[in-house]
């Protein structure tokens, strides 16, 4: 016999999911096609089927419905990140790739299917201030992403090393979303994201030692 409770809170959440997804992709198409502005949250509300109330439920804005993702990551996405960390203080040699998969998974997140993502580049092409959105490039957005990095290394989040790392890979982060969303652009996220961490960590490996005074001779 089906546990009751169970089965109703698993309807619940597929309805949920369902509607979710069906206001992110009307938000989607209506940017798409007439840009943010070309349209209000009662006409995103009649085309789904759903009261303004609802839509507020579940997004805090159009821009948000667009994305259809929460601004901060997820749990489910961060705890395998700061698990796969070092034992003790320092930075691990995985860092950067668990951190390319860490981004990666969470721009799937915003989209499931192949179909999703075309719709989510098309709005972003027309609306191309909203990748600055998705990709979180804010002040408070590289605290989070420096204090995750921290907490994965056992590291104060103003330990040199961290500062560095999070800077650099906010900023390839930045770059490397206009390029994937560019509409010319064939490659994957993770191939676009790959090729700009891995030419900098190249780059970087490649310098002599720096040092803070310069020699007299």
């Amino acid at each position: 016999m089906k546990n009751s409770a169970a089965f109703d809170g698993g309807l619940r959440e597929r309805k949920r999911a369902a509607t979710h997804s069906a206001i992110t992709s009307a938000a989607r198409g209506l940017t798409a096609e007439h840009g943010l502005a070309g349209f209000t949250v009662e006409e995103l509300c009649e085309q789904v089927g759903i009261s303004r109330r609802t839509f507020f439920n579940y997004f805090p804005a159009k821009e948000d419905a667009v994305l259809g993702a929460p601004a901060a990551l997820p749990e489910e996405l961060t705890e395998p990140f700061t698990a796969a960390g070092s034992p003790g203080p320092g930075l691990s040699s995985s860092l950067l790739q668990d951190l390319v998969d860490l981004s990666v998974a969470y721009m799937e997140s915003m989209a499931v299917s192949r179909a999703e993502l075309a719709q989510l580049k098309d709005a972003l092409s027309t609306e191309p201030r909203l990748v600055l959105k998705l990709m979180q490039g804010t002040r408070e957005a590289d605290e989070r992403l420096r204090g995750l990095i921290a907490r994965r290394e056992h590291l104060d989040p103003a330990d040199p090393q961290v500062v560095a790392v999070s800077t650099v890979f906010s900023a390839l982060i930045q770059r490397a979303g206009p390029e994937f969303f560019d509409p010319d652009n064939k490659l994957s996220y993770r191939a676009v994201l790959t090729s700009a961490v891995e030419s900098a960590r190249a780059v970087f490996s490649s310098f002599s030692p720096v040092t803070s005074s310069k020699d007299p001779s």
